[in-house]
């Protein structure tokens, strides 16, 4: 059975992070990943695709505007920490990546501004294959660019 402190945090909502796309932005993470798709890198090309012009390649948001003081890396929110600290009270040491699901919606453009809103979604506790209780988790982030258009959705999925 989840711990009622664990319940509570269902529905709780992180601070919206901000993101600008900035075409060198959007370069250097498609050089990073080796990706040389011409929707990414040539204007003539993806200016005559069906997006019209240059986009962003999966799973790129953008750049921070800027830092929150705890915010550890590009993705993190405020709601991943908390969250954490209450599966730690709770009894759970681990933290395992089960996998993150994407839906993109729209393309995601040079100049273009993302918020990210992030929510928890689930808690779940099951029985361990070896025995023993495992906690999995789920947070929701949503993207949405500067008109109110969501962008991309994103799971994030863990087992503590």
């Amino acid at each position: 059975m989840v711990q009622e402190a664990l319940k509570n945090l269902i529905g709780k909502k992180g601070t919206p992070m901000v993101f600008e796309v900035t075409r060198n932005g959007l370069r250097r993470i498609a050089d990073a990943a080796g990706d040389r798709n011409p929707l990414y890198w040539d204007e003539e090309y993806a200016a005559r695709s069906r997006y019209g012009g240059i986009i962003a390649p999966p799973d790129y948001f953008g750049w921070p505007v800027k830092w929150a003081p705890n915010q550890t890396f590009i993705n993190a929110s405020d709601l991943f920490v908390q969250m954490y600290v209450e599966i730690v009270k709770a009894g759970y040491t681990r933290a395992i990546n089960a996998g993150m699901e994407s839906e993109y919606l729209l393309p995601i453009r040079p100049g273009d501004t993302i918020v990210v809103n992030s929510e928890i979604v689930s808690f779940e506790e099951k029985e361990g294959k070896k025995g023993g209780k495992m906690l999995l988790s789920t947070i929701e982030m949503t993207m949405v660019n500067q008109n109110g258009d969501v962008v991309a959705r994103q799971r994030h999925n863990g087992i503590h």
